[in-house]
């Protein structure tokens, strides 16, 4: 599941990255328009799959702190 989620990421990522290309041409106000919106779609959907992926990081960042207190290792 999560190589599902980072190919979404992914593909979501390249096409905004295409889209921002493309903006800094010559493009007529209603294609500008268009792609614009489409980006910030684009762009939310990556933010949630990265706050989805910091989730799961502050996880292992706090189990982590668990075993080094456990054990009283020094960081």
């Amino acid at each position: 599941m999560a190589d599902k989620n980072n190919k979404k990421f992914e593909d979501s990522l390249q096409e905004l990255e295409s889209i921002v290309k493309k903006l800094e041409g010559d493009v007529p106000l209603d294609e500008a328009l268009a792609a614009f919106a489409k980006g910030v779609e684009l762009g939310k959907t990556c933010m949630a799959e990265l706050k989805k992926e910091e989730g799961k990081l502050d996880l292992l960042v706090n189990d982590l702190d668990k075993i080094t207190e456990e054990f009283k290792i020094e960081k």
